[in-house]
Formats: structure tokens, sequence, C-alpha cells
């Protein structure tokens, strides 16, 4: 099995480039980047927290492209499909105290960085550049309805299993639900239980690489 971690524009690598403006834009890319990789191979599709919300758009792209085939599964996590309403209203500079806030509390944050003032400066535009995202997207608009398998992971501290349920509007298949303890970056504990369901659903018995 592969992986294959696109990055978008304005992290890691691609650090120079401009933000996104939507979430169209963002997905346009994904998709672009995802397309230019493809090459007809057995594949899946995994996305936490906002990367999530890039899935089930790029899922709609993929589902609108006949040369492309479907996913053989996709993994969601630490995100419920509502939209973010509380992230709207902001001013920017209060906007910066409350994504200062959510982040340290979320755990994204070492204790020895939260009164950094150097690792805010770095960071503190890219975070600011995905909540901004996040709060202009709106689930009531996302129109999807797949049988595609879909499997679900969350912290029920982080995103309670009745709101992860919603899920099962769009994905109206086979649609299974792992919890786990932990904050919203759960995964940093249980990455190897995680790795494992993935290989489990992904090979579903075929010795096929994917």
């Amino acid at each position: 099995m592969e992986v294959v971690k696109p990055e978008y524009a304005g992290h890691g690598t691609r650090h120079k480039e401009p933000f996104y403006r939507s979430f169209d834009e963002l997905s346009d890319d994904m998709f672009r980047l995802l397309k230019e990789q493809y090459s007809g191979e057995r594949y899946a599709l995994f996305g936490y927290s906002m990367g999530t919300i890039t899935l089930v758009e790029v899922l709609k792209r993929i589902l609108s492209d006949s040369r492309m085939n479907n996913p053989c599964h996709v993994f969601l996590a630490a995100h419920e499909p509502h939209s973010k309403t509380e992230l709207f209203g902001y001013s920017e500079e209060k906007l910066d105290d409350w994504v200062k806030d959510r982040t340290v509390r979320f755990g994204a944050v070492p204790e020895t960085l939260i009164n950094n003032q150097s690792f805010w400066r770095m960071y503190l535009p890219i975070y600011r550049a995905d909540y901004s995202l996040i709060g202009k997207y709106s689930f009531e608009n996302l129109s999807l309805k797949t049988t595609i398998p879909a499997t679900v992971f969350y912290s029920e501290t982080d995103t309670p299993r009745t709101d992860m349920e919603l899920w099962k509007k769009y994905f109206t298949g086979d649609c299974t639900f792992y919890e786990y303890e932990g904050t919203h970056f759960f995964i940093q504990t249980h990455h190897t239980e995680m790795t494992e369901i993935i290989i489990e659903k992904c090979m579903g018995g075929k010795e096929n690489d994917i």
C-alpha cells in the first residue's frame, strides 16, 4: 500500500503559494493533483478534520468524472458534517484570539510553544486561513449521496457519535464507526489501531496492492 499525501497551497513544501480563497478552489486543486498521480489502480481516500471536507468535495468531482474509477473506500475522521457557524462574524483580531484558543485546546500546540511569539508569527496565518475556509463551508449545500463504503473515526469528547452519525446521510451504503479516547488529534496516540483498520478495509480480502 502506498500512502500519498497532497499538500495544500500555503502549507509545507508549498508555503510560498497563496492560500485558497474558497473550498472550491482548494478542492479543484486537490482533484487536479489526484488526477495527475492516478493511473487506474485501486485506491482509497482518507480525510482528517478539515481534510474530511476536502475529501467529500474531491469525491464529488470524482463521481462526476467518467475517467476516474471510484475509490474502494473512504475514511473520515474528527469532523462532523455540519457547518461551523461559530466562526461567523469575527473581526480579524478576535478571530486570531479564537483560533489561538481553539488550536491550543485541540492539543495541536506543544505546551512549550503556547507563549512563543515566533511560533505564532509563523503558524497563525496558516491556522487562520484554514479556519476561514471552514467557516465559509456549508454542509447544507453539499449534494452528495453514494454507496461507496465509509469508515468514520471519532472521539466522543471531540465530535460526539450522534453528530458523526450524520455522515450516513451522504454515505448510504456500509458506514461503520470507531470511537477512540482523546482530544481532536486522537490520531497521535491511536494511529496504529487506525492503520490496521484502514489496511483491513482497503484490502477486503484482496491480494492486489492499493
